[in-house]
């Protein structure tokens, strides 16, 4: 009987491999993420916030941030919470803040959803953050079918309704858009690094009041297309480390000459 778990592991690959091999529903196979670099929303669809005020896009758009959008339903089962975990797992090791830096929707893709179901979702996800400031940069929205829908197509979250289980087939990622309203970037899965989402911040930021340690950042990493994550940009890694070795040398020269000439001047 010590081989059991073998068998059992074996049987769980056979069958996963029989139910994969199977077309899937139309429901969802259409459902995921199709990117749309350089799209841009409409900043003129309402929706309802958390506090049951209408706004419209165009509100967070003014501020002059770039914009982490995360489509969900808060009755999910499963998918969304994991993507909101992982995401607030990685946020909350960077130094950035919601509504300083940056800003985060999260959008419901359920119109039936309203600001009541809104309200404790975002106290939820404040509390696990654990950064109170953020309270001002952080806005759950809730809205008409037609706007959810709007919003979702433009950036390319593809999703469907399942009446029978009054659930949705979606995919799982996250959206950076700049401040002018532009798409900028996706991250996809269920867990985030913070490296990752500090870079993707830094490119939908356009540029826009970066440090110089985050220009050499974003100078040293570049978006690859293949893991859907950043990579060291070996080339660039290296003009910059050449650059540093030289003005360590040039100071390091500077230095020693001007004890040099400060001995001369005293011998």
């Amino acid at each position: 009987m010590r081989f059991a778990p073998v068998y059992s592991f074996l049987a769980a690959l056979i069958l996963t491999r029989a139910v994969f091999s199977e077309p899937l529903p139309p429901a969802l196979a259409d459902a995921g993420i199709e990117e749309r670099l350089g799209a841009s929303i409409n900043g003129g669809l309402s929706f309802r916030d958390e506090g049951g005020h209408e706004v419209k896009l165009n509100d967070y758009l003014s501020q002059g941030k770039p914009l982490l959008l995360n489509f969900a339903y808060f009755h999910c089962p499963m998918l969304c919470g994991l993507v909101q975990d992982g995401m607030v797992k990685g946020l909350k090791k960077l130094d950035w803040v919601p509504g300083r830096q940056y800003q985060i929707l999260t959008v419901s893709m359920d119109w039936k959803e309203g600001p009541a179901e809104a309200l404790p979702v975002k106290k939820h996800l404040l509390e696990t953050l654990g950064k109170p400031e953020a309270e001002s940069g952080w806005h759950v929205l809730t809205g008409e079918r037609s706007a959810v829908e709007e919003l979702a197509g433009t950036v390319g979250f593809k999703y469907n309704y399942l009446p029978d289980r009054n659930e949705f087939a979606h995919g799982a990622g996250l959206i950076f858009l700049s401040p002018k309203g532009t798409v900028s970037r996706y991250l996809y899965g269920v867990e985030f690094s913070p490296r990752d989402l500090r870079l993707a911040l830094l490119d939908a930021s356009e540029g826009r009041s970066l440090s110089l340690g985050d220009k050499l950042t974003m100078f040293c990493y570049r978006y690859d297309s293949n893991s859907k994550g950043y990579v060291l940009f070996a080339r660039n890694f290296m003009k910059a480390g050449g650059v540093l070795v030289t003005v360590l040398l040039a100071s390091l020269l500077i230095v020693l000459w001007r004890q040099e000439s400060k001995r001369k001047r005293w011998a």
